[in-house]
């Protein structure tokens, strides 16, 4: 995987891509500055068929959404079929970057993908005190953070209704104070710990192959 070349992609084709991301849309509606700032600090990656993106073991704080082509997650056996196939516009790679745990699985490059285009941000401004960005960006961020592991949960949830992990869900807490706060803003993160914890477990178990969402 190599960084993008700035004279194959330039700003205006870099935002034709990012616009395939719901997150990097919601930015740029609502706040210029914040998207220019957003934009600035987002790294544009190509790879190749059968190259890798993510690889097993590795540790480090950053998040990526696939814009073009496809990528595959690994299992344990590379002959085996892969676990789950990565689809422009989705994100990827939150369980590490949310527990500091390294990387649970290969994510490559499909072989029949002529080629990938991949963004990846820092979660560390996000995550910390000093974050460059606004409160309402940070929201917007762990938002999506939240609502992505949730539908990965709730994919696992149908597929293994009576599985034990089922009712911790149920118990992971709810925001209900002011919208738009730093108590929201504190909630999300806790939520965002709480549900990649979760899902680390139900991936260890190992437990309905049609569910094993592996966001490594």
């Amino acid at each position: 995987m190599e960084k993008a070349n700035n004279n194959d992609y330039g700003q205006e084709r870099a935002r034709q891509l990012l616009s395939g991301v719901p997150f990097f849309n919601e930015i740029d509606r609502d706040d210029a500055e914040q998207f220019d700032l957003l934009e600035s600090k987002t790294q544009l990656w190509l790879a190749g068929p059968g190259d890798a993106v993510i690889r097993e073991g590795d540790v480090d704080s950053t998040l990526y959404f696939l814009l073009r082509g496809q990528l595959e997650v690994l299992g344990d056996s590379p002959a085996a079929a892969p676990l789950y196939y990565v689809s422009p516009g989705e994100v990827f790679g939150t369980l590490s970057m949310l527990l500091g745990t390294p990387r649970s699985a290969d994510i490559r490059v499909s072989d029949n993908s002529r080629e990938a285009v991949i963004a990846s941000l820092d979660f560390n401004d996000f995550s910390e005190d000093d974050s460059p960005y606004t409160l309402t960006t940070r929201l917007a961020f762990f938002h999506m953070i939240v609502h992505h592991i949730r539908w990965t949960l709730e994919v696992k949830r149908m597929a293994n209704p009576d599985h034990e992990l089922v009712q911790s869900m149920r118990k992971l807490p709810v925001f209900h104070g002011e919208k738009g706060s730093e108590e929201e803003l504190r909630s999300l993160r806790e939520q965002a710990q709480g549900l990649a914890e979760l899902l680390c477990r139900w991936n260890e178990e190992g437990q309905g192959n049609t569910g094993a969402l592996q966001l490594t």
